[in-house]
């Protein structure tokens, strides 16, 4: 999924730069988008990573589940700075800023439509808990 994620925010970008007649405000702002998405994605998927963790890891797990869940939140504060920072301050067009936010979920879209017609081609990963 997260290939999928990539190719469609290039797809999109080099659409916004089309549409924006060359100008690069556009396509910038939806590769923007899609940094701030990626790396919310990557902050949720090891923020899960680490409460399946925590719960066969014992007293070191927990541990390690505090740390986590503080830099999930640290990750969060850094993405709301970078979002105010990228629309308020270089100007970037939020709306751009969005499209390249969703790319996640043209990706996810697309994944499930490659799905829908036959069997997964790897086995989905399960967690041991």
């Amino acid at each position: 999924m997260e290939r999928n994620g990539i190719v469609a925010c290039g797809a999109m970008a080099v659409v916004a730069w089309a549409v924006a007649r060359g100008r690069l405000a556009a396509p910038l702002g939806v590769v923007a988008g899609g940094g701030v998405v990626a790396m919310s994605y990557l902050g949720i998927k090891d923020g899960i990573d680490g409460l399946v963790g925590a719960t066969a890891g014992g007293e070191r797990g927990r541990l390690n589940a505090a740390i986590r869940l503080v830099k999930f939140f640290t990750r969060y504060a850094i993405l709301s700075a970078a979002a105010y920072v990228m629309m308020a301050r270089l100007r970037l067009p939020p709306v751009a800023v969005f499209v390249g936010a969703s790319s996640i979920v043209v990706a996810v879209m697309f994944e499930a439509f490659r799905r829908v017609g036959g069997p997964p081609e790897e086995p989905v990963k399960k967690y041991d808990v």
